[in-house]
């Protein structure tokens, strides 16, 4: 069996067959990336979780409540007699760190999932093709919905009244109604489908068929699938900007993004990236992109405002990074390594790591809240990194000044070409050289003279 499944599915490299002792899964490699520039550099001293959470089983995902209370835990374990599996959901109080309720759902849960107003809690259960849906108020079972087909995924629409599931061995999306829990409707797809996206609006809905290299677009009116969208090889979960317009789709085995626009349906551009791309992360602005490359080890990050060579970085960390988010002011990206057992902190604007925490075992996802959460299945537990320990992100007072040390560098460096010039006689004011009217650069001891190469000199200093 795999627990963990998530990854295991979304990417074509297996990961290892879990024993009955349900010891947790690695999963292999990918990535070699071209870009702009290449930042490598040895990580700082890994920084020691505020708390660890032990969890009694192997936990898989997780999510948090709307207001930052209450951390959701899907995890597998064993029965008392160890000859089957079970499946809960632990309730962690964030307040206190503490798992404060257990709740028995079906066999190997994943991806759990919030509707809207965090009422309902939605658990795919893989391992016996159901459906939890759990009032969170009361922390108890209000319903078991059969759907087969060892779903991942259980994917609200934006209003709330439609829960989405794709069923891996059936191929098919069965269609929840969140009021009365019974599937509405059973959309037939192409062979595995895995992850589903919404559109803003919730007319439409992006679903990978990895099978086929494909994503099919469902009409979410008359509940039919309306297109079939070639993408790269092995497409996993999409993933979509913030104003909605666009659709990213990861393509695990032909090492790229494919960008499709929601507005026609088509792949409108394709993005080479490392090896074996995991699901993206995009700013606030739509004009940044963030991609972690498993096996390559390295984060692809992207100008979406370029038409041409958008990779403008390539940042190294080592093999087996597994997830990756934003913090909420998108100047720090936190990467999950799963091979090294920590977060890598990115500070977004020079691409540095300027901070690693250390994790429990085999990371699986990072989360955002009140602290930073890492769910470790190997580890059996939940690392805690307080907002005490992550100060004010990876762009933090370090970072910053080292960034002013290099722009003092910078202007002295500036100060001493235009001293030169001046000294030579061939530059009197911040103008373009004229000589026999037309304008001309010159070159001297690496100076360039002339007022648009200063002035980009300058500009760079204050981005």
């Amino acid at each position: 069996r795999h627990v963990g499944t998530r990854l295991h599915t979304e990417m074509s490299a297996p990961m290892t067959t879990r024993t009955r002792l349900l010891l947790a899964a690695t999963a292999s490699g990918l990535l070699a990336l071209t870009a702009t520039s290449t930042v490598a550099h040895a990580a700082p001293a890994p920084i020691a979780a505020t708390s660890t959470i032990a969890i009694d089983g192997v936990p898989n995902r997780a999510v948090l409540s709307v207001d930052g209370s209450r951390l959701y835990v899907s995890v597998t374990k064993l029965s008392a007699s160890g000859d089957s599996l079970l499946g809960e959901i632990n309730v962690i109080d964030t307040n206190s760190n503490t798992v404060v309720a257990e709740i028995a759902v079906g066999v190997e849960p994943t991806s759990p999932s919030l509707n809207p107003s965090g009422t309902r809690l939605y658990v795919t259960n893989f391992g016996d093709g159901t459906v939890s849906v759990i009032d969170t108020a009361t922390n108890a079972v209000v319903a078991t919905v059969t759907t087969g087909g060892k779903p991942l995924y259980a994917v609200v629409n934006p209003a709330g009244t439609k829960i989405y599931v794709p069923g891996l061995t059936v191929n098919t999306v069965s269609v929840i109604d969140a009021s009365t829990y019974a599937v509405t409707a059973t959309i037939a797809t192409e062979p595995q489908p895995q992850a589903v996206l919404f559109s803003a609006d919730g007319s439409k809905a992006y679903l990978t068929a990895r099978d086929v290299d494909a994503v099919q677009v469902i009409d979410t009116a008359s509940e039919k699938v309306v297109s079939t969208i070639k993408v790269g090889k092995g497409p996993i979960r999409p993933v979509a900007d913030p104003k909605g317009a666009r659709v990213f789709v990861p393509n695990y085995a032909s090492n790229s993004v494919s960008v499709i626009s929601v507005k026609t349906n088509k792949v409108i551009r394709t993005i080479k990236v490392g090896d074996g791309p995991i699901p993206p992360v995009i700013n606030a602005k739509g004009t940044r992109m963030w991609v972690a490359n498993f096996t390559a080890g390295t984060v692809s990050e992207i100008n979406l405002l370029k038409a041409h060579h958008p990779v403008v970085r390539t940042i190294r960390l080592g093999k087996g990074l597994f997830f990756s988010m934003l913090n909420a002011k998108g100047d720090s990206l936190y990467v999950t390594n799963r091979l090294t057992n920590t977060i890598s902190g990115i500070c977004t604007s020079t691409g540095k790591v300027t901070r690693t925490y250390a994790t429990g075992a085999g990371p699986q996802m990072t989360l955002g809240g009140p602290a930073m959460y890492s769910v470790n299945e190997i580890g059996r537990s939940v690392s805690v990194f307080t907002a005490a320990v992550l100060g004010k992100g990876a762009c933090s007072y370090s970072c910053r000044r080292l960034a002013r040390l290099k722009s003092t560098k910078a202007l002295h460096r500036i100060a001493r070409c235009r001293a030169f010039v001046v000294a030579q006689g061939q530059l009197a004011r911040r103008s373009s050289l004229t000589e026999h009217g037309q304008d001309r650069r010159r070159r001297a001891r690496g100076c360039v003279v002339g007022t648009e190469v200063i002035e980009a000199e300058e500009d760079v200093l204050h981005r």
